[in-house]
């Protein structure tokens, strides 16, 4: 099959040739053949403008629409063509702000409080404010500010929350500092270090699983190495996503008390829990480093158009 050469053409010179072209037209002495032309041009642009609109209409029903949207915004005659139009989508950054203070009223509710600073490298960056102890954890405000940008503005790469860096690292320090208090006393000989040994699991097999499969997160967009806590009607969730799979856990340190692990530090595929300082490995069917009968109850999952689905019983 032979291919078919299309010419590329600059915006800037396109754009150029059209105010030209109308200028001339703009300056012709016939004024009845004058009219007629600018007015053919005028038909041809609502055209193509309203196609346009259409174009972009269908475009919202599609899982892939953020991915469409950062591929057209980066082509710079679609976005010369979009701005003639009056179609170029709200900047990223008045989308986020709007979406955040819309939110705020809720957060407020909670007990908190999120003020927007800036979009830097495609993240936003947030101000996280918990005014008592019945807030709800960072994590799981992060969670719900991250659901709400989801749909606001698709392609943001990810939120940053100021501070939470710091926090993670002193949860980090106080678990170490738990299970060094109540790790074992070492024997004079103790024995040699386990080598752990990484082993890839055959994915589990889901076509006769029980129970009912339940959407609880988007697949497009969740990056590698990334967790996130989910509550799903009663149902509080771990999912995370470890070289290309998905993993889901029940939210609960496997431990005698069962203390939930929203404020566990993850550290791929190792999650360590801040009531115990115990280390789970994600990859491992959340098996326990430091006791090995432990180990996280899992959750049969599968991945169908752009859904992270798991199976409640």
């Amino acid at each position: 099959m032979s291919e078919v050469l299309v010419e590329a053409y600059d915006a800037e010179e396109l754009l150029g040739q059209l105010s030209s072209l109308v200028g001339e037209l703009e300056q012709y002495p016939d004024t009845e053949a004058r009219e007629k032309a600018l007015d053919l041009v005028q038909i041809i642009l609502k055209l193509h403008g309203e196609a346009l609109r259409r174009i972009l209409a269908t475009f919202e029903s599609l899982p892939l629409k953020s991915d469409i949207y950062a591929r057209m915004l980066g082509d710079d005659v679609i976005r010369a063509i979009l701005t003639v139009h009056d179609l170029l989508p709200e900047e990223l950054e008045a989308r986020v702000a709007k979406a955040i203070e819309e939110l705020r009223p809720f957060l407020i509710s909670q007990g908190c409080d999120v003020k927007f600073l800036s979009v830097v490298d495609g993240r936003a960056q947030l101000r996280l404010m918990r005014s008592g102890k019945g807030a709800p954890p960072v994590a799981a405000l992060k969670l719900e500010i991250e659901k709400v940008l989801d749909v606001a503005a698709p392609d943001l790469l990810g939120i940053d929350i100021e501070g939470m860096a710091e926090l993670l690292e002193a949860t980090a320090r106080a678990a170490a500092m738990l299970g060094a208090m109540i790790a074992p006393p070492q024997s004079e000989t103790p024995p040699p270090p386990a080598k752990l040994v990484q082993i890839k699991r055959p994915r589990p097999d889901t076509t006769n699983v029980g129970g009912m499969w339940v959407s609880v997160v988007r697949s497009l967009g969740f990056e590698d190495g990334q967790f996130k806590v989910i509550n799903y009607a009663e149902i509080n969730l771990l999912v995370c996503k470890l070289d290309g799979d998905f993993y889901a856990f029940h939210n609960a340190c496997a431990a005698e008390q069962g203390n939930p692990l929203d404020e566990a530090v993850f550290d791929s595929p190792m999650l360590t829990c801040a009531c115990h300082g115990y280390s789970y490995n994600l990859k491992r069917a959340g098996a326990c480093l430091e006791r090995p009968e432990l180990r996280l109850e899992s959750l049969p999952l599968k991945v169908e158009d752009d859904k992270v689905k798991v199976a409640i019983s």
